[in-house]
């Protein structure tokens, strides 16, 4: 990102900068779009970024921006919605940053009690919560725990910093579940903090990228508050599935595992962590990757068939043999409703006998699929 002066690079009739990612989108686009144009405050602006859709998104986002003048937007090659984020900062407005999926929405007071945090707490990162939705099934509210082995939040607002920052974090590490640090919507980021210090999302990465760039912002600055009002609806499409189960490139996840413990690293010195809590959070990091790892195999072996075996296998053994996930084996800490056998096979190299359990695994949770092995 080029140097800017945040003060210059701010419009003061801005607060609120939405980010929208947006590729072959068309379907939902009029849903998100609406629920930013229903804001119960009117200083906001929608930048979406169209990242180089083959449908209609782009005319469907161009005639939005002809109705009205606070929706622009900007088209880039196919680059993944991490240079969509990184594109959308650069020509925003606001104060502050809120990104959001272009396949989900915003209640319609989200942003002014995000606001009203931020201006009572002089807050640079405001949180708030989010519900889910799978298809047209009901709402789920999602509790909020922010210690290790804690209880969910009952109260209104929350200030974390320091020590109450980390376990924040470690948190997310034990029980990786955990949604609200693992993402990049339902928060404002103060902008002159990601111009300041040209902070980026990592166009590289794949499967960590908003941890990581939580983790580099949180590194920059300690004032954090979260609210207690769902502000965010994570629609769970089956484009979402279908998205999420590609068959594993081991050499990505490994390269993504290795970025994804040198952010904590960074994390963990910024604050000031001495080294034996550090050695203790290195540990949880472990943990979380191995349970990351297993949900991507049996993802990835729901699909084995006669026609992709040796591929998927190929693609298990490089994975099982990296340095990376020898490391990270010892650290994992099965909690009730976690695998324990498949970590026992990681352990053991024993990849047929793996690819069978994960498989069987993947037909319990997605459901089986045809023209598949058994």
């Amino acid at each position: 990102m080029p140097p800017h002066d945040p003060i210059l690079a701010t419009d003061s009739a801005v607060r609120v900068s939405v980010v929208v990612p947006v590729f072959n989108a068309e379907n939902f686009l009029a849903t998100a779009i609406g629920s930013v144009k229903g804001q119960t405050i009117p200083d906001w602006e929608l930048v979406l970024v169209d990242d180089g859709s083959s449908d209609k998104s782009a005319q469907v986002c161009e005639q939005y921006a002809r109705e009205d003048a606070r929706i622009r937007l900007f088209s880039q090659p196919n680059r993944g919605p991490s240079a969509a984020r990184n594109m959308g900062v650069r020509v925003a407005k606001g104060e502050f940053v809120f990104f959001m999926d272009a396949d989900d929405y915003i209640f319609p007071d989200a942003l002014e009690n995000l606001l009203a945090a931020a201006d009572g707490h002089g807050a640079d990162m405001v949180l708030g919560n989010f519900c889910k939705q799978e298809g047209d099934a009901p709402l789920i509210h999602q509790p909020v725990v922010f210690q290790p082995e804690g209880t969910p939040f009952q109260g209104e607002h929350q200030l974390l910093n320091g020590a109450a920052l980390l376990d924040y974090v470690r948190h997310f590490l034990r029980h990786p579940s955990n949604h609200l640090v693992s993402y990049c919507w339902a928060r404002l980021y103060r902008r002159a903090v990601i111009l300041q210090h040209a902070l980026e999302a990592d166009e590289e990465m794949r499967l960590f990228e908003d941890f990581s760039f939580n983790l580099d912002y949180l590194g920059k600055t300690r004032n954090l508050v979260f609210v207690n009002k769902p502000v965010y609806v994570y629609v769970l499409h089956r484009q979402h599935v279908s998205a999420s189960m590609e068959i594993i490139e081991s050499r990505r996840l490994v390269s993504d595992m290795q970025a994804f413990r040198a952010r904590v690293e960074s994390f963990i010195h910024a604050l000031g962590v001495n080294e034996a809590l550090a050695e203790q959070v290195r540990r949880e990091v472990g943990h979380t990757l191995v349970h990351y790892v297993i949900i991507f195999l049996v993802r990835t072996c729901r699909q084995l068939n006669a026609a992709n075996r040796q591929a998927i296998f190929r693609e298990i053994r490089e994975l099982v043999d990296s340095a990376t996930l020898r490391e990270c084996l010892p650290c994992y800490e099965p909690r009730p409703g976690n695998s324990r056998i498949v970590p026992a096979l990681l352990q053991l190299r024993f990849i047929w006998l793996l690819a069978f359990v994960c498989k069987q695994k993947g037909n319990r949770r997605y459901g089986r699929l045809e023209n598949t092995a058994s």
